[in-house]
Order: structure tokens, then C-alpha cells, then sequence
């Protein structure tokens, strides 16, 4: 990633520095994405389970 600034180091750094400047978009749409995937991994797996209950009875 490298660094922002022409240093080298942090001597002389007094406000944030956030690298990732940009790729917020990315992550939003993976987070999403993993949301989705455990409800519908979850619902699935309610799914079986609930079948596998009744056919047991």
C-alpha cells in the first residue's frame, strides 16, 4: 500500500490517514453479500430440518 506521505515515517503525522479512501464501495457490496448468504445458508437449513421433523412424526 505504501505510504501517503514522503517520509517514510510517522514523525511529524497530526491528522488521520485512512488508506482505504475509495474502496468503501466494495466492502459495503461484500458485506451484502455476506448478509445474504447466511440468511439464505440459515433458511435452508430451517428448511430441512423443519421437513426432517415432520417426516419423523
Amino acid at each position: 500500500m505504501g505510504a501517503p506521505f514522503d517520509t517514510g515515517t510517522w514523525n511529524g503525522i497530526t491528522e488521520s490517514m485512512y488508506n482505504a479512501a475509495g474502496a468503501e464501495a466494495l466492502w459495503l457490496f461484500i458485506s451484502i453479500a455476506l448478509c445474504c448468504l447466511a440468511l439464505w445458508m440459515g433458511h435452508k437449513h430451517e428448511s430441512e430440518s423443519y421437513e426432517k421433523a415432520e417426516n419423523d412424526k
